[in-house]
């Protein structure tokens, strides 16, 4: 059995506590837990869907790679 957090024992407890925090166009709802910050999302059809670790790892990445971009491509007076 994995180790649970103080706040992570109401979910394991009575089950999560979903708060919807934003609308995507896509007809997705973006929920997050309100006691232990898990993030999921729902499909046009309600089904869930949890974000996975490597999703928001690519996400950051290619955030970075972004600003990197726009930061080599500024023009550069001396």
């Amino acid at each position: 059995m994995k180790p649970t957090s103080n706040k992570a024992v109401p979910c394991a407890v009575f089950g999560h506590n979903f708060v919807k925090t934003k609308t995507n166009s896509d007809q997705t709802i973006d929920l997050k837990c309100s006691h232990c910050g898990v993030t999921e999302t729902t499909d046009k059809n309600g089904n869930f869907d949890e974000f996975s670790i490597a999703n928001k790892d690519v996400q950051s990445t290619l955030r970075q790679l972004f600003h990197l971009n726009l930061q080599l491509s500024k023009p550069k007076f001396s």
